[in-house]
């Protein structure tokens, strides 16, 4: 299940990143990232690199919508 527009910002504010600092980490473009955020139309791949980069720093998506964040 790829994550949502606001699964990826609640996610990246339970973080404390800033939408550069994801970018970077996700390997896409901050401007992809805020299409991302946005709703706009985009690659899965790069829904998938964020998703991916985000789930590494722990956080959790929910089929409900809920977006955790993984205790260490």
């Amino acid at each position: 299940m790829l994550m949502t527009a606001a699964q990826c910002r609640m996610a990246r504010a339970a973080l404390g990143l800033t939408l550069r600092e994801l970018s970077a980490a996700a390997g896409v473009s901050p401007n992809t990232l805020s299409r991302i955020e946005s709703s706009d139309n985009v690659t899965s791949r790069a829904l998938l690199k964020v998703q991916q980069a985000l789930m590494q720093r722990g956080s959790v998506f929910e089929a409900s919508g809920a977006v955790g964040i993984r205790s260490s």
